[in-house]
């Protein structure tokens, strides 16, 4: 792949540009490098725990400028995506955190989170919760066996942390799914409902945009699927020796973002 001919990068977040609240290293010369060849980037973020202005403060603290428009997490997906679908006002049932309730909130919807069941409910969203207790993953599985939408904002099984791999996201979905012998509609990666929001930001085209992951199965599984370019980074999720048993190939290998601003630099000096 010549990553010279790249215009816009979108970019997981976890597991690439850092690890929980650590910068993954080198983190500073990748974005220095793509800001001065004119590289548009975005954060395209399967994490729904956080709202937007906490990334934003993230990378600040980081030590990169970063403006809300460039966020793009499952949250703000799954919002869109109830948008389009269903009238505002309408009460939404969520087992998740502050990122996905206050996306959904902000889009207009009244949002239920607590212990006791709701009337009315149309659409119960599903994502990583920290807090879950039985009573949520009770009162969601009642109000989807009596007929509301099941929606999960991704379905990540597991999430990189400093102490190694521990549950994301898709676990929770999964004990919903048995609760309730249904598959929900997934918002996240590998699904194109987040690619596309992020890409009708920028006006862009599949040739020169590229997605830089850490997961195969998601990250570079998804962003083929929509034929953009894929760059995986080893030292997140996957690992060197999962390419080998993977029919899910990327485009591109770099041992980190460190050695991706490097192969960056040795293409435009060619």
């Amino acid at each position: 792949m010549n990553l010279k001919t790249l215009k816009t990068l979108l970019i997981d977040g976890d597991g690439v540009l850092w690890h929980g609240s650590q910068p993954a290293p080198g983190l500073n010369r990748f974005f220095d490098v793509i800001n001065r060849h004119g590289i548009k980037w975005a954060l395209v973020t399967n994490n729904a725990t956080a709202p937007v202005d906490d990334y934003v403060a993230k990378f600040k603290g980081f030590g990169i400028e970063a403006s809300r428009e460039s966020i793009f997490t499952s949250a703000i997906a799954t919002a869109a995506y109830l948008r389009q679908r269903l009238e505002a006002g309408r009460p939404i049932y969520v087992v998740g955190e502050r990122g996905i309730k206050e996306a959904l909130t902000e889009a207009g919807f009244v949002v239920h989170d607590g212990s006791d069941r709701p009337e009315g409910v149309a659409v119960v969203v599903v994502g990583l919760d920290r807090q879950l207790t039985y009573r949520k993953l009770e009162i969601a599985t009642w109000l989807i066996r009596d007929g509301a939408a099941f929606i999960a904002t991704n379905p990540d099984r597991t999430i990189p942390t400093p102490y190694g791999l521990s549950p994301g996201a898709g676990s929770v979905v999964a004990a919903v799914s048995a609760a309730t012998d249904q598959q929900p509609v997934f918002i996240g990666k590998p699904k194109p409902a987040i690619f596309e929001v992020a890409l009708s930001y920028f006006e862009t085209d599949a040739d020169s945009t590229a997605m830089i992951g850490d997961r195969l199965d998601t990250d570079i599984l998804g962003a083929k699927q929509l034929g953009l370019k894929t760059i995986l980074t080893l030292g997140g999720v996957a690992r060197r020796k999962d390419l080998a048993d993977s029919e899910v190939q990327p485009d591109l290998v770099a041992e980190g973002i460190s050695d991706l601003a490097e192969q960056f630099e040795k293409a435009f000096a060619s």
